[in-house]
């Protein structure tokens, strides 16, 4: 039975999609990890990187948490000791003073390390400036994002106006909002800082430009290092 156009068209169909799977899965095992500091950043950091172009299975993308800046010391040592040298990993950390100590650690040519907020935003009590990841976005939307809180009281939701009027955007946002809930009838310490980054994430429109540097700095890291095909091995019939 000859071979018909409609039968190599067809073999080379399946060969595209083959293809096109099993360089996706190698870049899933070739991947780029992107370490970021808390639950926060971990439900949100993809999300926000999309809505920059990043495409997470396309350029081969893991978020990985390392639980608190505290750790993460601990966490760059464990990397070392069982990833290959020539992984590449981008560390983001808050540039706020916890981060700034810790950053020392990030030593290693594989390690690109990565402020949030990129550019400094607050001023800290020791004249320092920086920011955490409540300040990428801008202040409307940290403001609506914290009222909307469930563990927000009713009767601290209806002084929203109170709290713009005593907002200061260069001093740290978060320790403002915990102050602001003490001394009207809430609990500072009641913050879920998962709920207002959520909050903040689905409100923002664009993305902060933190993330869209983050983005191109991810890109180009993939740029240099380009998913290899696993059946690209170089045979030398000379030994």
């Amino acid at each position: 039975m000859a071979t018909t156009i409609e039968d190599i068209q067809y073999d080379e169909m399946l060969a595209e999609l083959h293809h096109e799977a099993m360089m996706r899965k190698e870049a899933m095992k070739q991947c780029i990890y992107i370490l970021v500091e808390g639950e926060s950043e971990e439900v949100t950091f993809k999300s926000l990187l999309e809505d920059c172009g990043l495409d997470f299975k396309e350029h081969g993308v893991v978020i990985a948490n390392y639980n608190g800046i505290g750790n993460l010391r601990h966490a760059i040592r464990l990397l070392k000791m069982t990833l290959t040298h020539d992984r590449p990993i981008v560390v983001t950390f808050d540039d706020d003073i916890e981060g700034k100590a810790a950053q020392k650690h990030i030593k290693g040519s594989q390690f690109t390390p990565f402020k949030v907020p990129f550019e400094p935003v607050v001023t800290y009590k020791n004249g320092s400036s920086g920011g955490s990841f409540e300040e990428c976005f801008a202040p409307d939307c940290f403001i609506s994002s914290c009222f909307e809180a469930d563990f927000v009281p009713a009767s601290v939701r209806s002084k929203e106006p109170e709290f713009r009027e005593y907002f200061d955007p260069t001093r740290p946002w978060l320790a403002q909002f915990a102050k602001f809930l003490d001394a009207n009838g809430g609990c500072g310490n009641s913050i879920n800082k998962v709920h207002i980054a959520k909050a903040m994430t689905s409100k923002c429109s664009p993305a902060p430009e933190t993330f869209e540097i983050l983005a191109r700095t991810i890109i180009g890291i993939r740029d240099r290092h380009p998913i290899e095909n696993p059946n690209d091995v170089e045979i030398s019939l000379f030994r």
